[in-house]
């Protein structure tokens, strides 16, 4: 594969949907591909794109409120000359996409979440209205696929669910040295769990602390951290401390960047959220054979089996999931057992080859020659966004 891969994702911080982004490069590198990534929120992950010798154009610092935006993309989309635009999340949907539209190339969607705003008609009109005619759509889960269908204005037929895949010679705990995580604040010997995600509305961290809460009264030696950035953060520490959270039991860390070795330093990994497609921690946390306890929302059911391979609990229930991480911790022989059987089933369906292959045979299939398109050299000459 040697085509030319435009992706446009809302951020650059450490997410999901961002460390997909990553792996997806590598691997159009590797087949002698060119790649270059358009997004509107800096981050962490700018540096592992440079990295790659990766270009990257930001697209605006207001979001989409900037109605710059749209042309940054068709520029780039005229200088660059890409074969193909794929893009991940809803404001680089509704940019990316119509940019596309407009300049006749070829587009792909990931779609990632379950979003809650598809239920709302204005939303809901004015994706469809950018999104409209894409070439093909990625869902990430069935539940993802079956949502959309639903509620987002894309025929069944015409979504393809490839659900994500995980590095497993990367993820792998017999290999990986945890970190210290004395640096943050975590005194020796305390049993440490985490909630691992950008600080949003999605993740409900409110029920998190309140298990936290809950937790800290029953087993004193529990450490909680708080593993991520986002626009909630003072709003979660003011939340932790007023449960009685101090920061001796609760720890905001920001972004850790070293995944799998925060993943092998944790006794148990907690995934509170409201509403989710198939979370890429999740299948991480999984192959690092780590004790999980997750809310029973959109595509996790479909990895993680309750009693088998995790605990699985009610969404919006401190209780709930107080009791699923007690459960855990005071079990290390259960906990240990539903790490190796989390493995093994991440091990048995989720490949990251097989992942990138289904998406790579999609460029192939939706490439089309673009008449009188002429390679630019070297990278795009943009504007920086004000």
């Amino acid at each position: 594969m040697s085509k030319r891969i435009l992706y446009v994702i809302d951020s650059l911080k450490i997410g999901g949907a961002e460390m997909l982004l990553l792996g997806l490069l590598d691997a159009v590198l590797e087949r002698g591909g060119a790649a270059h990534v358009a997004y509107f929120t800096p981050g962490p992950l700018a540096a592992r794109v440079a990295e790659r010798g990766v270009g990257m154009t930001r697209l605006s610092k207001k979001g989409l409120r900037d109605p710059r935006a749209l042309g940054r993309c068709l520029r780039l989309i005229r200088d660059w000359q890409p074969d193909i635009l794929h893009s991940h999340l809803v404001k680089s949907d509704l940019v990316g996409q119509m940019a596309a539209r407009l300049s006749s190339v070829p587009r792909i969607i990931t779609l990632h979440n379950t979003d809650p705003w598809r239920e709302k008609k204005a939303m809901s009109l004015m994706y469809r209205a950018a999104t409209a005619g894409a070439d093909a759509c990625i869902g990430v889960s069935a539940r993802v696929s079956d949502h959309v269908a639903r509620t987002g204005g894309f025929r069944a037929d015409g979504i393809e669910t490839i659900v994500n895949g995980i590095d497993l010679d990367h993820f792998d705990p017999a290999r990986t040295e945890p970190l210290d995580l004395a640096p943050y604040g975590v005194r020796p010997g305390a049993k440490v769990v985490a909630v691992v995600g950008s600080l949003t509305p999605q993740k409900d961290h409110e029920t998190f602390l309140r298990s936290a809460a809950t937790l800290s009264q029953r087993m004193p030696g529990t450490v909680f951290l708080v593993v991520g950035e986002g626009p909630l953060a003072a709003q979660i520490e003011a939340q932790a401390r007023g449960l009685g959270l101090g920061p001796e039991r609760l720890i905001l860390t920001g972004a850790i960047t070293r995944m799998r070795e925060l993943l092998a330093a944790l006794d148990v990994l907690v995934i509170s959220s409201a509403w989710e497609g198939l979370p890429m921690v999740l299948l991480e946390g999984m192959a690092m054979q780590r004790a999980i306890c997750s809310t029973a929302v959109g595509g996790i059911p479909d990895v993680l089996e309750d009693g088998v391979s995790g605990r699985l609990v009610p969404a919006r229930d401190p209780e709930a999931l107080a009791q699923g991480v007690a459960a855990l911790l005071a079990d290390p022989g259960t906990a240990a057992r539903l790490g190796t059987a989390a493995r093994d089933t991440v091990a048995a369906r989720f490949s990251a080859d097989v992942m990138r292959e289904r998406i790579f045979a999609l460029y192939d299939s939706k490439h089309r020659p673009r008449p009188g398109a002429r390679r630019q050299p070297g990278e795009p000459r943009l504007d920086s966004p004000n």
